[in-house]
């Protein structure tokens, strides 16, 4: 009979309790200053103000820097044509670049390693620097505006430093987006501040030494064959197509391209036609320019049997300097001879 009085007391215990509580409603009480926050994201390092970083070359520096222009070829059906060029700011290096591929697609994967995806593999060091140099980057920039920086200090290592002296990067898709069929290519904006390459150990303390700076840079281009796979050999090709046009050593800026304050250091050349024949002069590599950093080799066409009777470069006679025969010469100018100097090429085809 105990057990029976507990659990009757205990019951009617409780229901005194629902009818309390029952007889009880709810009040919500608005906040008139609600929490809210929002993440404010980590520091951006500061661009010039003449410079919008969206991947579009709109401004100016643009169109005043010289630009490399190449083709890094697979095959006939399969290629790249490729743009580099720099430019230097009060606050900065900028980089540009665009990769339009032909017969292959653009795929960008952020669970695989940067060197899987469709990039630009840009090795950088002063021009002075030789083979290993700790001041030697290996950057990769993705075509969806991402980068994986690495400096060759200690072996291939991460380069990461506070943000707000972190390169800035933007880019543009071409024809679609990535890792879609109408996806052809891709341009990069790029701005490393000068503190950054403080950072990584480059001399650019002073106006002076800035000016003065000249990159050694090999863009290597990596086309990727697909979206998941991590095979080296098969799913990607890893491409230093600068051996095309350069005596390049990889990992060694002093045999890289050369670039400064306007882009490439390049010349210009000129030809002057005379004579009653008919023919073209032009540049080994179909360059409207010579590289400062090698000597110039030029091919000469003639047509309808014609032949060059007279050929002098900056003044210098060399006629008796062409190789060839049937039609088709070619003529080297030594480095030395221009060097920052625009080239004038006359020549009589007769």
């Amino acid at each position: 009979m105990k057990k029976i009085t507990k659990v009757t007391s205990g019951l009617c215990l409780a229901a005194l309790m629902c009818a309390a509580f029952a007889g009880c409603g709810t009040t919500v009480v608005e906040d008139s200053n609600p929490y809210s926050f929002t993440n404010p994201g980590h520091a951006v390092a500061e661009a010039d103000a003449d410079m919008t970083l969206d991947g579009v070359f709109d401004e100016a520096r643009w169109s005043e820097s010289k630009w490399l222009t190449a083709v890094d070829r697979i095959n006939a059906s399969q290629y790249a044509d490729i743009m580099f060029t720099t430019s230097y700011g009060e606050k900065g290096v900028y980089f540009g670049m665009q990769v339009e591929e032909t017969g292959t697609n653009i795929y960008v994967n952020h669970s695989r390693t940067s060197y899987y995806n469709s990039c630009i593999e840009m090795y950088m060091g002063p021009s002075t620097e030789g083979y290993d140099s700790a001041l030697c980057f290996e950057f990769d920039f993705l075509a969806d505006g991402t980068y994986e920086p690495k400096l060759n200090y200690n072996g291939w290592n991460s380069a990461y430093t506070t943000w707000d002296k972190m390169p800035v990067v933007a880019s543009q898709q071409l024809g679609g987006e990535v890792n879609t069929a109408e996806c052809y290519g891709y341009t990069i904006e790029a701005f490393f501040p000068w503190e950054y390459l403080e950072f990584a150990g480059y001399s650019v303390e002073t106006q002076e030494e800035r000016d003065a700076l000249v990159l050694g840079i090999d863009p290597v281009h990596i086309f990727s064959f697909n979206y998941d796979g991590t095979d080296l050999n098969a799913d990607r090709l890893w491409s230093q197509w600068s051996a095309d046009y350069i005596s390049v050593s990889f990992q060694n800026p002093s045999t890289f391209f050369r670039f400064g304050q306007n882009g490439l250091l390049a010349c210009d050349y000129t030809v002057t036609y005379g004579g009653t024949g008919k023919g073209e002069v032009q540049e080994s590599h179909g360059w409207d320019y010579v590289l400062q950093q090698a000597d110039a080799t030029f091919n000469i066409t003639t047509y309808n049997g014609a032949k060059v009777t007279s050929l002098t470069v900056n003044g210098v006679d060399y006629t008796g300097s062409l190789l060839g025969s049937g039609g088709s010469f070619t003529f080297t100018v030594p480095q030395s001879e221009f060097t920052t100097e625009n080239i004038a090429i006359a020549v009589e085809i007769n």
